[in-house]
């Protein structure tokens, strides 16, 4: 006998309901899919705007007088140099093989001794576990409850925003703002990043809060084409401009550097766990890399897909979809290095027959706001 798994409803869930979202398992979370279709969801967030619900990702505080140094040794990233603007970092979470835990964005500025990490939903337990397990001392981990979080994003997001909040739509790409929220010393973050290869902020703080925010956007931006979006419309839009999703092109068994991803490497700043075995792989060279595709004839590549290159088979799709953008079938794989130049001619086997493809410099879509 199976005991069904309860699943986890974000606090924007009954929104959702009224909406007429339909909900999907999205690792142990009950999240909408969609709500009219993934390509009309799609199409606004590249013409008007689009509105997700992101409250399945993890938010963890980060405090002490050692949490400067703790998360410079932990992450890809620099926070000094980034900090120094102002700016929120991305970097990757790496295991000392090199491996990728989790790709996150941290918040938060140094003389505050006080960092904000975002961090995937899949992953959500384990990179808090990770953080535990290496934790120095005078450094307190707490994993933020009772949380939501969201993104507002496409051409006409930073209007909205601007017609509902002071500040956010005025700062620079990858800046953040703490903001007061509804209750006293009740705050939340907003942050000038996304997910669509469009421009907008992504907001994170106590639920009831988010969730005022939420109406109070959407209320105002429905006149001029915002519309609340699912999980498919996110995957699509992402696949296109070529941002990574964990569990597909970033994995524990995969590096950044074969993720095609060397820029989250900062060099210059000194140690940080992974670092030796990049240098490592560095120095040998790669045998695989992450690459995109197009097809050149018709057809929909999904995860799995096998690539051949004269007939001779050699790589294998990670994410794969329909882009209602550019009206054809594109997709991110692993493959032999060599194969990643711009041009070469595969061929990708869906459903078991080989359609032509060839290799492309992402994104995919070049059109949009960021």
């Amino acid at each position: 006998m199976t005991t069904a798994t309860t699943l986890r409803r974000s606090p924007l869930h009954e929104i959702h309901a009224l909406s007429g979202g339909k909900f999907i398992d999205f690792y142990g979370w009950e999240l909408p899919v969609q709500y009219t279709s993934i390509i009309d969801e799609h199409q606004a967030t590249r013409q008007a705007a689009g509105i997700f619900d992101i409250s399945h990702m993890g938010q963890v505080m980060i405090e002490g007088p050692g949490a400067f140094d703790f998360i410079q040794k932990l992450i890809t990233g620099d926070l000094q140099r980034t900090f120094d603007r102002g700016l929120g970092v991305y970097g990757h979470l790496l295991l000392p093989t090199g491996g990728i835990i989790d790709d996150i964005f941290v918040y938060g500025l140094k003389e505050s001794k006080r960092f904000f990490m975002v961090v995937n939903g899949s992953t959500h337990e384990k990179d808090v576990a990770w953080l535990r397990k290496n934790v120095t001392p005078g450094v307190t981990i707490t994993d933020l409850e009772n949380r939501a979080g969201f993104a507002i994003q496409g051409p006409k997001a930073l209007g909205i925003i601007r017609d509902t909040l002071a500040g956010i739509a005025e700062l620079p790409r990858f800046a953040f703002q703490q903001i007061q929220g509804g209750a006293p010393n009740e705050t939340f973050w907003g942050c000038r990043t996304g997910y669509t290869g469009e421009d907008g902020a992504e907001f994170f703080g106590p639920a009831r809060t988010i969730v005022t925010l939420w109406k109070q956007l959407l209320e105002n931006g429905a006149a001029i084409g915002l519309k609340p979006c699912g999980l498919g419309a996110r995957d699509t839009l992402r696949l296109e401009v070529g941002y990574p999703l964990y569990g597909h092109e970033l994995t524990e068994n995969r590096t950044s550097l074969e993720a095609n991803m060397e820029w989250v490497i900062k060099w210059a700043k000194g140690d940080f766990i992974g670092r030796a075995a990049l240098e490592k792989q560095k120095r040998e060279g790669l045998k695989e890399i992450l690459l995109a595709y197009e097809l050149t004839d018709r057809g929909v590549p999904r995860q799995g897909a096998k690539l051949f290159k004269d007939g001779k088979p050699g790589g294998e799709t990670v994410s794969g979809t329909f882009s209602p953008s550019l009206q054809k079938g594109i997709g991110l794989a692993y493959a032999p290095l060599s194969w990643n130049n711009t041009g070469t001619v595969l061929d990708v086997e869906i459903h078991g027959k080989r359609v032509p493809a060839k290799v492309v410099q992402p994104p995919f879509y070049k059109k949009g706001t960021v």
